[in-house]
């Protein structure tokens, strides 16, 4: 087998736009370089590649210009390229609108207006931008192949990340119902703990580079561009093991997981003590995995990948209305104001785009898969997913070849659900079977392809005999 690592450097300049929240942000300092870090492995003619790229989400349209390229220069097929997005919440302007996007709206002044000065936008220039650098990475990548062989384990670390919804005493759901809420009932869904770990190691044992997935959302630095607490994961790795190594970060299902403990009274998990504390223990917990690797030639290597469509769900005219009365007779200041600036462009934009098609891509290592989808993905979702799978490494990967936004489950969207994520808005626009309708579609890809054997743990040949000084009898003489 033969593995590549290459990382190349997707930081916009200081002033652009930061995605991630609800209203225009601006970046005025970088702390850490934003990296589109690739992995490819290889063997034979067959090549399968891993990226990971910090950035909130990644752009249907970059995917595509990407993989072209990247099929253009090595030859290696799109489908057998996945891009994941890390989903840190301070990013470049990859995500919004682009200008022209409301051209055909009722009134295209207006929703051009709301759509490029009142919520994210995103830069073109820096679009291109990602594809270049993503195909870069790739590109570089698969030049600096070497022989190498891979490792594939799990920990656990389980004290970083949490559910964010809450059932309350009134019979509702609630988003971050804020720390120690004393009408808290219980969380309102799971995390998934898992550190899944494939590594690759040199025929000397000097360690080359891993894939890390885990579960929770970019949303603890706070304080200018930043990779988030998958950046001080990567350095807690590299610094214990080899400092030219790379680490690829793929995000599980974390669509409603953070590092929020809304059961404690701590202080709040944010700024850079708290990434530094969530990248360091999933990098420890990584750590330890590594520390029992069994480098094998995990084959074979394979990829497929299907689409689905998905339909959304409908802006009523009264609601339209109602929406549009408000921004014109308000000024932005709050929640119900940026809600109803999504409904009124969501209301349009179902007008040409009452359905959305959704990559669901599976990647083979050996006994490991890769499924990945293009959602801020339930974490409920991830684990039913894991339990269908027949393989015995599965890891879910969101956010990964497009972004379609939220796709929460059918109880958080029903009667008694409620909070931020199942709102109506363009970034949660889907019908309720969303989910439902992506777990199958993965489970239906992972179950087309076999999983390799697993290679077995090294052995003694035969039952031991009884050391000589260990059998040793104690005299009485």
């Amino acid at each position: 087998m033969q593995v590549g690592f290459a990382a190349a450097d997707v930081t916009p300049p200081i002033g652009r736009e930061v995605p991630g929240g609800f209203s225009k942000a601006y970046s005025n300092n970088i702390h850490d370089p934003l990296l589109a870090t690739a992995m490819v492995i290889a063997c034979g003619e067959r090549r399968v590649v891993l990226v990971g790229m910090d950035n909130l989400s990644v752009k249907r349209s970059v995917v595509q210009a990407a993989r072209s390229t990247i099929h253009e220069r090595t030859g290696i097929p799109g489908s057998h390229v996945m891009i994941g997005a890390s989903h840190t919440h301070n990013g470049g302007p990859g995500i919004g609108a682009l200008p022209g996007d409301f051209a055909c709206s009722f009134d295209p002044e207006f929703c051009e207006d709301l759509a490029q000065n009142h919520m994210t936008s995103a830069d073109p220039e820096y679009l291109h931008e990602l594809s270049d650098q993503i195909a870069t990475a790739v590109i570089l990548a698969d030049q600096r192949k070497q022989e190498a062989r891979l490792a594939l384990g799990r920990g656990v670390e389980a004290t970083v990340a949490f559910n964010r919804r809450f059932k309350m005493r009134d019979g509702t759901q609630m988003t971050h119902p804020g720390k120690g809420n004393p009408d808290i009932v219980e969380p309102a869904g799971p995390t998934d703990p898992e550190v899944g770990v494939l590594s690759a190691w040199s025929p000397d044992g000097d360690f080359l580079g891993a894939v890390v997935n885990f579960t929770c959302h970019g949303t603890v630095f706070s304080g200018g561009i930043s990779a988030d607490w998958p950046y001080f994961m990567r350095t807690t790795i590299t610094q214990a093991l080899n400092t030219d190594a790379l680490v690829v970060f793929l995000n599980g299902a974390c669509g409603d997981v953070t590092q929020v403990d809304n059961l404690s009274l701590r202080e709040s998990e944010f700024g850079e003590k708290w990434a530094r504390h969530v990248g360091q223990k999933v990098g420890a917990e990584a750590l330890k995995v590594l520390a029992e690797a069994e480098p094998a030639d995990l084959l074979p290597l394979d990829a497929t990948q299907t689409s689905v469509t998905i339909k959304t769900r409908e802006v009523s005219e009264e609601r339209f209305e109602r929406a549009l009365a408000l921004l014109k007779s308000d000024a932005p200041h709050d929640h119900e104001w940026w809600f109803a600036r999504d409904e009124v462009l969501l209301h349009e934009q179902n007008k040409w785009e009452p359905e959305i098609k959704a990559e669901i891509q599976a990647i083979q290592v050996g006994p490991a898969a890769y499924v990945s989808n293009p959602a801020e993905y339930f974490c409920q979702f991830g684990l039913n997913i894991k339990a269908r799978s027949n393989f015995p490494y599965t890891w879910v990967v969101e956010l990964a070849n497009g972004c379609i936004g939220y796709v929460p489950t059918p109880e958080a969207m029903g009667p008694h659900g409620g909070g931020y994520e199942p709102r109506l808005a363009l970034s949660s626009k889907l019908v309720p079977e969303a989910g439902q309708i992506i777990e199958n579609a993965s489970v239906e890809l992972l179950h087309s392809l076999r999983p390799g054997e697993e290679p077995p743990r090294p052995r003694v040949s035969s039952a031991g005999r009884p050391w000589g000084m260990g059998a040793s009898r104690t005299s009485t003489v």
